[in-house]
Parts: C-alpha cells; structure tokens; sequence
C-alpha cells in the first residue's frame, strides 16, 4: 500500500471499565482528566459542538501534532470528532472518531470506532491501533484511581 497516495481503514476498539458511566464521560469531556490520561499537559480542548482539540508531544521522530473538531456530543453518550494527525508539519492521517458510551450494571463499555484516510509515509492502521490501546489503557489506569477515590470518600 505504500505506493498509493492514500488508503483508507477502519478499526474499533472496546473496553469495559469498572465504574459508573459518568466518570467515564468525564474523563473524556473535562480538560484536565482527559490531558491526564492523554499524557498531554498542554492539551487545548474545547469541548462543545463545534469546539476544538489540539494536543502535541515530541519524541524521537520528532513532533507530533494532533487537531480535532467535535461534530456531535450527545451528553453521556456518544462523541464524534474529526482529527488529524501531523509528525514534522506534515499531515499523514485524517479521521473520523466515534466514541460510545453504554451503562452495563455498574460498569461502561466504551466503544472506539476510527475510521481513516492515511496519506503515506504513516505508520497507518496498526500505529494507530496500538496507540489508541495504550491510550484506552491509560484511561483504564486513571478511572481505577477515581474508582479508589470515590469508594474512601
């Protein structure tokens, strides 16, 4: 695929997180929870239908730039956002980004749904997989220290 100028993929992840599904919400909705798990302290986020996202980090490749535009936010529910993802000031991926929330007892299942245009050179479907797993793994690590803090208050 590396010689075509653009391809198209698609993937979903899921987990199901031990806590109620407001403190998952608000991991993804308020700044500071979402710039924790994120590891992105500098993170620009205006959450609200048609607000914006911008976060960056830099590592060995160089700096990474990723910009964001929310098109739907059904409180507690779903979020579906636009992005695009930059290393050196050149554009390898966009995307469009459903994220689903669903009650189950007294857990949530969230639901990651990509889908991308990838211009190469990129590291593609399986980059951004394994991104998105470390991601939604971190958040796992956050929403337990929430988890602990609700249940000794």
């Amino acid at each position: 695929m590396e010689n075509k100028a653009q391809y198209h993929e698609q993937f979903t992840i899921e987990r199901l997180y031990p806590n109620v599904k407001d403190e998952v919400w608000a991991a993804w909705s308020e700044r500071e929870k979402k710039a924790e798990w994120l590891g992105a302290p500098a993170l620009e986020m205006d959450f609200r239908v048609g607000g914006s996202e911008r976060s960056t980090f830099r590592e060995a490749m160089g700096e990474h730039v990723n910009e964001g535009r929310y098109f739907e936010i059904s409180e507690g529910g779903r979020i579906v956002l636009a992005y695009s993802m930059a290393l050196n000031g050149r554009v390898h991926t966009v995307s469009l980004t459903t994220i689903v929330f669903v009650n189950e007892k007294r857990s949530t299942r969230l639901i990651y749904t990509e889908q991308m245009c990838i211009m190469p050179p990129s590291d593609g479907l399986e980059g951004r997989k394994h991104g998105w797993g470390v991601l939604l793994d971190a958040l796992g690590k956050h929403l337990e220290i929430v988890k602990v803090k609700n249940t000794i208050f």
